[in-house]
């Protein structure tokens, strides 16, 4: 249930509202650019409900959270099939690079389109550099993946306009009339994909604001380089630079030794106090990709025309180390989930044993991740109603935990002036999840009274 993490319960609990009145459509904002990928994270959830009819909200989480992490694994799997064709494991080595170093270590936090993209722009690139006879079924993914090139937002605006200056280059090399159009259909998609998002953010209210709040979040990036996780991936990047420059394979003995650091730290980091490894947040998993792909791309481009030369035996090497940073950020993974799992167990037992309809968590100091130095980002203070709606196992639900009344950090509102009931049919949460009281799912007719008096009693104001 990771991927209920922040945004993703609330997208679950209106996605869950929108089943029991038979609805299907995203959970977000429809005319946002980011509208696509969310579509691919939310599309199996409608599927299972529509179609294969399981109504279990456990079960329909579950599938929700694990698509969000399967889908860059599934694409990065693709990629590796088609490098079969292409023989570009120079592509390859970057997309598991980029998967185990760049995306892993701030992948606490699962709903951001960034994840999906930089996959599905490494699979177009290497259609991009292939020297293969496309297929029909080539050509349709490609124009797939165009498609969701409009979808990925931020990093496109950049990426858009590489990729189609790096077209003509590889088109020039090419003497087929199908090749050439094709190379030419990505490189002026993905121009178009730029120039589409790049007015987006002109024209819309607010999004001026929100590039300059990335451009702060991604240089806001380097101090976390200090942090356990990442200076693996650090010791991973000196590691590549040094194997770099030998020419010959890599020796056993070298590898053994490459291994063995890699499993102390490992021990190490297992034995670490969390509060050493609490989670990254996720304005660095949106913002890292705005630089780094964009300049890794520049680079491809400028090696393949300089020299189209690649030693495999070098790039097998670089990706058995890329595969093993893989392997350590998964199991640091492995120690965020065991802590979000302790997180949510305790508030599931708090929640089965309060007999409060309103569970304020700041008179529980040890449930708060803003007290609890361990739990700390586990769970967002601003996300406890809907937590506490989708993990309680009872149909009536007898106890709904809100968050404080007033602002506990600085970087994370409470926005409690929209949490109140309308029309004693509909409650709305933080963060703008409109849900009704009662459906196929939940029924929070006393918690909604109850919430109705509360707001009153304290005289918090909304927009009811």
């Amino acid at each position: 249930m990771r991927g209920l993490y922040c945004d993703g319960a609330f997208i679950m609990l209106e996605q869950l509202n929108n089943f029991s009145s038979k609805i299907y459509k995203l959970t977000i904002d429809s005319a946002h650019p980011r509208f696509m990928m969310s579509f691919l994270m939310q599309f199996p959830v409608m599927i299972a409900h529509a179609l294969f009819h399981i109504k279990n909200k456990f079960v329909l989480t579950g599938i929700y959270s694990f698509v969000q992490f399967a889908i860059p694994v599934i694409l990065l799997l693709f990629n590796f099939m088609l490098t079969k064709r292409t023989k570009r494991l120079d592509i390859l080595f970057w997309n598991i690079f980029t998967y185990g170093v760049i995306i892993c270590p701030f992948m606490i936090f699962s709903v951001v389109e960034s994840i999906i993209g930089f996959t599905l722009h490494f699979i177009l690139w290497n259609y991009l550099c292939a020297k293969i006879d496309y297929k029909k079924t080539d050509i349709i993914f490609i124009l797939f993946l165009l498609t969701m090139m409009f979808g990925t937002y931020e990093y496109v605006t950049f990426l858009g306009i590489i990729f189609f200056f790096a077209h003509f280059h590889y088109v020039m090399k090419e003497e087929s009339f199908k090749i050439q159009f094709v190379k030419t259909l990505i490189g002026f998609g993905s121009l178009a994909s730029a120039i589409y998002n790049i007015i987006f953010m002109i024209r819309t209210d607010g999004e001026q604001g929100e590039v300059a709040r990335f451009i702060v979040e991604a240089t806001n990036y380097f101090p976390h380089l200090l942090e356990l996780n990442t200076i693996f991936s650090i010791i991973t990047i000196i590691l590549l630079i040094i194997i770099s420059f030998k020419k010959s394979n890599i020796s056993k003995v070298m590898m053994g030794i490459i291994i063995v650091v890699y499993i102390t730290a490992l021990i190490y980091l297992l034995n670490t106090p969390l509060t050493s490894i609490y989670p990254m947040w996720e304005g660095h998993l949106r913002t890292v990709p705005c630089w780094f792909l964009p300049i890794l791309f520049l680079v491809l481009l400028i090696k393949d025309i300089v020299s189209d030369k690649i030693n495999e035996n070098r790039y097998i090497n670089l990706i058995c180390i890329a595969l093993v940073c893989c392997i350590f950020q998964s199991v640091w993974q492995m120690v965020n989930t065991y802590y979000w799992n302790k997180n949510i167990n305790y508030m599931k037992n708090e929640l089965q044993n309060s007999n409060e309809l309103l569970y304020i968590p700041s008179e529980h100091p040890e449930l708060s991740g803003f007290h609890n130095k361990e739990l700390r980002r586990y769970i967002w203070h601003g996300i406890f109603p809907a937590t506490s709606i989708l993990f309680t196992e009872e149909y009536k639900q007898k106890t709904l935990l809100l968050s404080y009344d007033e602002q506990q950090d600085p970087g994370n509102g409470t926005f409690r002036d929209i949490l109140y009931v309308i029309s004693d049919k509909k409650i709305s949460i933080p963060f703008g999840a409109v849900v009704d009281i009662k459906n196929d799912y939940w029924d929070l007719t006393d918690c909604a009274k109850a919430l109705d008096e509360y707001n009153k009693e304290n005289k918090i104001k909304t927009n009811r």
